[in-house]
């Protein structure tokens, strides 16, 4: 079962494998935030600390919209994301 560790409120949780992040800040209390909820806001990007290969591919939605965002090559946008495997995150500022 792959662990989702958000360094930002020193929490670890166990998610399905292919587990929408989105899903699990909602079933949790995490201070990842969500506006759109779907790739447009960017209210809910982080920082992929480890275990960036053990989530879900980047689509062109949202490397564009990333890149607009001037965001760094380890920031995700937490409603695109489905996990695979052991992932560490930490809240973009």
């Amino acid at each position: 079962m792959p662990k989702v560790h958000i360094t930002t409120d020193n929490l670890t949780l166990d998610v399905e494998k292919g587990y929408p992040l989105i899903d699990m800040c909602d079933e949790y209390d995490t201070s990842i935030l969500f506006g759109c909820r779907d790739g447009a806001c960017g209210a809910c990007m982080v920082r992929v600390l480890e275990g960036a290969e053990n989530l879900s591919k980047m689509d062109e939605n949202e490397r564009d919209f990333l890149e607009t965002m001037a965001a760094q090559e380890n920031e995700r946008l937490a409603c695109q994301c489905r996990v695979f495997d052991d992932v560490t995150l930490e809240v973009s500022e």
